[in-house]
């Protein structure tokens, strides 16, 4: 084997995966209207905050204190400089996966919910503490 068989050989190892990994990857994602999710082996390392007036606002996990999640309507990420309340309904599921800092955004609803319901994003407010 020549030096360019071997080169080309060492490249395609790399890319190759298998199926059952990438359905292992995909399965541990998750998305919806209002957030998105990345696997265990990818975890953002920010919080991506989708406001309605198109601005977005990213928040390090690192700088996370605290979330509480008071009730299925509300919950509240402390950070090192702000505090963030979300609002809406059903948002067990989100706050799951929060705690395990595996989502990658939030979106606020833009006019679009005619559900009673399941999971919603009604609003986020930044505050600066």
């Amino acid at each position: 084997m020549n030096f360019r068989e071997r080169l080309e050989q060492s490249r395609e190892k790399p890319g190759n995966i298998s199926e059952a990994a990438l359905a292992e990857e995909l399965e541990e994602s998750f998305a919806c209207e209002y957030f998105a999710t990345d696997n265990i082996k990818s975890s953002p390392p920010c919080l991506d905050l989708r406001l309605p007036d198109g601005k977005h606002k990213a928040l390090p996990y690192s700088y996370f204190i605290e979330i509480d999640f008071d009730s299925a309507d509300n919950i509240e990420i402390t950070t090192t400089n702000k505090k963030v309340k979300i609002t809406g309904r059903d948002l067990g599921r989100l706050f799951d996966y929060l705690v395990a800092y595996r989502v990658r955004y939030i979106q606020v609803n833009i006019g679009a919910d005619t559900e009673e319901s399941g999971l919603f994003v009604g609003a986020i407010l930044i505050e600066e503490i």
